[in-house]
């Protein structure tokens, strides 16, 4: 993986210099075609003028006004008069255009052409009294004013063949140069075509790569969580019968954190190249990894729950063999979680909802590897899971919980010692809910800290309440969830004894194996800074997890408690009362004291004291009580031991 990443950034680096080049050239060809069109109307605006037409219709009026006055001359009557001056007034016209006009501009640039079209104007400006007025009385008079227009005659003449010559060869020039910029613009032009084109072919070739990526997990290939969705929704709408699998990796972290997380990234690519080859082309199934080290199975083609069984078979069969990731060896299990459409859901949220209820279904039910189907008494299952995450939130914060005490009584004098806090929750919905599940749903919403903080405030302030009644202050043993080791245990017992004003060593701890073991494991000093603290640690449960004789060399405790299984059967079997009594030859040995559990008669009771067990806990005592009535029970308790006392003097 780490050597894709410079290829890819290499490749990604070679895309950007393409697109920035084609880029450029599109606009650079866009640019340069603008200024060539530009540059040809200019040419065709400059040369392509009327100044040829203008001087060829001001040359031609002067004949047809010369033609007029000699018409008239011939035969003068008042037809061929309005003629004349019909003609004098289009003549005079003819001059502003040639002499303001554009046309005005080109034919100035010839030389004497401005004089001469102004001695020619002036001449016919002057002729007009002798037009309108003198003509009607004097017609032979127009003799003279042919030989006055005679040389204008001449001259413009001249200057419209100087001005057609001229006009012709720039045309010519003009021509070529226009033909020139035409080919240049046709070449432009096939360039601005070319990447343009270049231009649209990368960007739907990179829209298609954009969706692809959406659409596939970078570290494997395969197709991720989005296309997963997009293929049931499509399935959906078919409304045929299909499967979707979910698999989550059993062992996977320990493979990522113990040897890396490149070795963790390629143990994924391995895992999804094997179900691709193993399951997909051989079952036409799908396979995505949803994230993580959690993958998909859909399979579209669901014939009846043997073949989904055989799909999910031949899955956990694929696990079964090792993985050899570079030179490391490993060994991953994986639950899967199936539901079927339409019978489990007919979207994708419920789809997808209850896949992952029975995966972890399956993986509470088996360490390595096993499926499960889903089944709606899940769905109830986990709905009461959410209600009580949600409800004991709740209930921290209007402190609806409640403790109730168990004493702890001395075998050998019969007295109360201590007591034990045990966790009550009377919910309104499901009623009494077991301490376990409280403290199951604790730890796993994130609220154990909090729940163990307030155990250990309410334990601190209910001792201070029955001392303020004159009840002798004991010491109350808490148990603390696994989490709770990640804080600073010491510091909160005190703070707490010191609100409430109680000397330390009030408040005891228990944990049990397995806790005690994390605790060894994540947080060397903590145990040991309890002791500093005179917070006595006592091992629960003792016997019911693994390498228990190995966890009292590690386990800095100061109390063992020896598991109520092995006490209810001292009584009538032999192996267990040998059991019990080494364990409490073992603890003496190390120097903890020793309590026994679950001592429900008076057989098991005296038994335990010839053992010289320290301690007992149990119904024959006295059952988990409310606050209110632990002082009676430590007095009757008392009472019943100083009166069997009295009955052994006599």
């Amino acid at each position: 993986m780490g050597q894709r990443l410079p290829y890819m950034g290499k490749k990604v680096s070679r895309k950007r210099v393409l697109l920035i080049a084609i880029v450029l050239i599109f606009f650079i060809s866009a640019a340069m075609s603008l200024f060539q069109l530009r540059q040809s109307i200019a040419l065709l605006d400059e040369n392509y003028g009327t100044s040829v037409f203008s001087m060829f219709q001001l040359k031609l009026e002067l004949r047809r006004f010369n033609d007029a006055l000699a018409l008239y001359q011939v035969a003068p009557d008042n037809a061929h008069l309005e003629d004349v001056k019909t003609r004098y007034d289009l003549l005079w016209s003819r001059f502003p255009v040639l002499l303001e006009g554009v046309d005005g501009e080109r034919i100035a640039k010839f030389e004497h052409a401005k004089e001469t079209l102004n001695q020619a104007f002036n001449t016919v400006k002057s002729l007009e009294q002798d037009v309108f007025k003198k003509l009607a009385s004097e017609p032979e008079y127009s003799l003279q004013i042919q030989q006055a227009l005679k040389p204008q005659i001449a001259q413009i003449d001249a200057l419209a063949l100087q001005n057609y010559y001229q006009t012709n060869i720039l045309f010519n020039r003009s021509e070529s140069q226009v033909i020139d910029l035409q080919q240049q613009l046709i070449l432009l032009m096939c360039g601005l075509i070319l990447s343009g084109s270049l231009l649209l072919v990368m960007i739907i070739r990179e829209n298609r790569l954009n969706r692809h990526q959406a659409e596939h997990d970078s570290l494997t290939g395969i197709p991720n969580r989005a296309f997963l969705q997009n293929e049931i929704s499509r399935y959906c709408r078919k409304k045929q019968p299909f499967a979707l699998h979910l698999i989550d990796l059993n062992g996977f972290k320990d493979v990522n954190d113990t040897l890396g997380h490149h070795v963790g990234d390629a143990l994924l690519q391995a895992v999804s190249n094997r179900l691709s080859n193993g399951i997909d082309k051989r079952y036409g199934c799908l396979t995505c990894r949803l994230g993580g080290d959690e993958f998909a199975i859909l399979q579209p083609r669901l014939i009846n729950n043997d073949s989904l069984r055989i799909i999910t078979g031949k899955a956990i069969q694929l696990f079964e063999k090792r993985f050899q990731i570079d030179q490391h060896t490993c060994f991953i299990g994986a639950s899967i979680g199936s539901v079927i459409y339409p019978e489990h859901g007919i979207d994708v949220g419920s789809l997808l909802t209850r896949a992952d209820i029975a995966m972890y279904k399956a993986k509470e039910q088996a360490a390595h590897s096993s499926q499960m189907l889903f089944d709606f008494d899940m769905d109830a299952q986990i709905h009461r899971r959410q209600q009580l995450q949600k409800d004991l939130r709740i209930a921290l914060e209007r402190s609806k919980l409640h403790l109730v005490y168990q004493p702890i009584v001395s075998l050998q004098t019969q007295q109360v010692v201590s007591l034990e806090t045990l966790l009550r929750w009377d919910h309104e919905t499901y009623g009494a809910i077991p301490p376990l599940e409280i403290i199951s749903i604790a730890e796993k919403y994130s609220l154990a800290n909090t729940l163990g903080c307030w155990i250990i405030d309410e334990a601190c302030r209910q001792i201070d309440e029955w001392r303020n009644e004159g009840f002798q202050p004991l010491p109350v043993a808490v148990n603390i969830s696994p989490s709770m080791h990640q804080l600073d245990l010491a510091a909160i017992i005190n703070q707490s004894l010191k609100q409430h004003n109680l000397p330390q060593g009030l408040i005891r701890i228990e944990v049990t194996e397995d806790t005690g073991m994390q605790i060894l494991k994540e947080t060397q000093d903590l145990l040991p800074g309890l002791a500093r603290h005179n917070i006595s640690v006592a091992l629960d449960d003792f016997g019911t997890g693994l390498s228990s004789l190995s966890h009292l060399q590690q386990l800095p405790i100061q109390t063992l408690k020896i598991d109520r299984s092995f006490i209810s059967k001292i009584s009538e079997d032999q192996v267990s009362r040998r059991l019990v009594h080494n364990i409490i030859g073992i603890g003496h040995d190390l120097g903890m004291k020793v309590v026994a559990e679950g001592i429900e008669n008076e057989a098991e009771a005296r038994l335990l004291a010839t053992y010289q067990c320290d301690y007992g806990q149990g119904y024959l005592f006295s059952k988990p009580l409310a606050p209110r009535l632990i002082p009676a029970c430590c007095r009757e308790i008392a009472m019943t031991a100083n009166d069997s006392a009295v009955t052994e003097t006599c």
